[in-house]
């Protein structure tokens, strides 16, 4: 009796600790990183956006006022699968839902705006804040996101 006691216990140890590396495994799975710039006053290509899901970024430029004359354009590249990663891990979802929707004043004065948006499955939080300026405690995530934006200087 003692023997199948110690085994149940065991069994329902190990099945609980592969439960938990199931969940974080799965945690980034389904995770898609947006992010934009948009000006208010602005002619042309005035709303630039980003979408890393998984290993491909979908870069959106387009414009608000002029669809004939600026149609919107879309290219994508494939990240590497290091870079896709470090995007989900300095997300950190948890924390990033805590933040408000709006920081400072975006777009105030024609200043511009930036977002990050995170999606897990149907949730998503989207923090809006001025251009140029960053997320309190997601400096690194704002900057890579900039930098990615960036790379896509040539989608024409």
């Amino acid at each position: 009796m003692k023997l199948f006691l110690m085994f149940s216990l065991l069994f329902g140890l190990v099945r609980c600790n592969d439960t938990t590396a199931v969940e974080k495994e799965t945690a980034t799975d389904g995770v898609v990183i947006r992010s934009g710039t948009s000006f208010g006053m602005c002619m042309g290509y005035c709303l630039k956006d980003l979408e890393i899901s998984g290993t491909q970024a979908k870069f959106t430029q387009k414009s608000h006022r002029d669809d004939t004359k600026y149609p919107a354009r879309t290219c994508t590249r494939t990240l590497s699968s290091n870079l896709a990663n470090e995007y989900n891990l300095t997300a950190q979802l948890n924390e990033f839902r805590k933040l408000p929707a709006v920081i400072g004043c975006p777009d105030c004065a024609d200043g511009g705006a930036e977002y990050v948006e995170i999606q897990v499955s149907e949730v998503i939080h989207r923090v809006k804040f001025e251009h140029g300026k960053t997320i309190p405690g997601f400096d690194a995530l704002v900057k890579g996101l900039r930098t990615q934006r960036e790379a896509f200087t040539d989608c024409k």
